[in-house]
This record gives C-alpha cells, structure tokens and sequence, in this order.
C-alpha cells in the first residue's frame, strides 16, 4: 500500500513539474512544428483529407507582411468559427491575425473571409465538458473566436514554404 501511494505521489508531483515547465516555455517544440510538421501536413493535403476536420489559415507576418498558411482545427459556430490555441498568445499565427483583424481560412473546397478576431479563455466558450476549460487555462490554452464575412468555393493559394519563408527566416521575422 504504501509503495503505491508513493508510486501516485511521485506520478503527481512529475506531473506537476512538467506542466509548471511548460507553462514557463510554451514555445518549446513550436519551432519543429512550424518548420518540419506543419509544411509536411500542407504538402500531403491533409485539408482535403480530413472531411472538414482540419482546415487552414491564411495570416499575414506582423512585420514581413510575408502571407503564410498555417493547419488548424476550425470548429463552426453561429457566427463563425472557434479556434483552439494551444500556445494562445505565444502563437505567432495568432498574434498575426488579431493583428492584421481580418484571415482566410480553408475548410475542404470552401474559403472563409473572417474579421473580428478576439483571443478569449476557455471558460467563456460554452459547451465544453466540465473540468476541461480549468485544465486548458492551467496548461495556457486559448480560443480565437472569428466572424465569418463570406465565403466562396476554392483553395488558398499555398506558398512555396506554407509556414516560412527564407526572407522571415533570414531576417528572424515571424
């Protein structure tokens, strides 16, 4: 009995030193997802097959003004679309869109024109099981909440890197 309970304290005590790092580098990783990941799933299309599940969002870098697409996972709601952000204001795509206020976003063979965008905790969103928002906010966890202005059929055009370019990368602009 008393190795188990050992054995729960020291799981729970790991658990919680791992969730108190990332929460002090929550970037960590992003760079391989960004460069090696995220491109990949672009090149293999994942948008067109993932029926709707997985889309992509047209943003515009901060500074480089350098357009780039990024996968995400858009769910619909009565004006728009929600957007969990893992990194929530750490995101560089994120913080491109609410800077810019306007992205695209491609869901199967429709483009969606979005604006007002807005950054909001996951207690506010409704719907959600019940301990999970308190457990997202722990862990840093954010919403984009987007208004849908139109949409139309078609694709993004997906530039020759989707998430980097040479010139941001050289110039270390995001």
């Amino acid at each position: 009995m008393r190795s188990a309970f050992m054995l729960v304290a020291a799981l729970g005590a790991a658990t919680a030193a791992g969730v108190a790092w990332w929460r002090q580098h929550p970037r960590f990783g992003s760079a391989f997802m960004n460069r090696i990941v995220d491109p990949w799933l672009v090149r293999r299309g994942i948008v067109d097959k993932s029926h709707g599940e997985i889309g992509l969002v047209e943003h515009v870098g901060r500074r480089s003004r350098v357009v780039r697409v990024s996968p995400i996972h858009p769910v619909p709601t009565e004006v728009g679309f929600r957007i969990i952000v893992p990194l929530g204001g750490e995101s560089h795509w994120v913080r491109n869109v609410l800077s810019e206020g306007r992205c695209r976003i491609q869901i199967g063979d429709v483009v969606h024109e979005l604006d007002e965008p807005v950054l909001v905790l996951p207690s506010t969103i409704e719907g959600l099981p019940r301990l999970t928002p308190r457990i997202m906010e722990w862990l840093g966890f954010r919403y984009l909440l987007l208004h849908r202005l139109g949409e139309h059929a078609g694709t993004l055009t997906v530039p020759a890197d989707p998430v980097t370019s040479a010139e941001a990368q050289a110039a270390g602009v995001h």
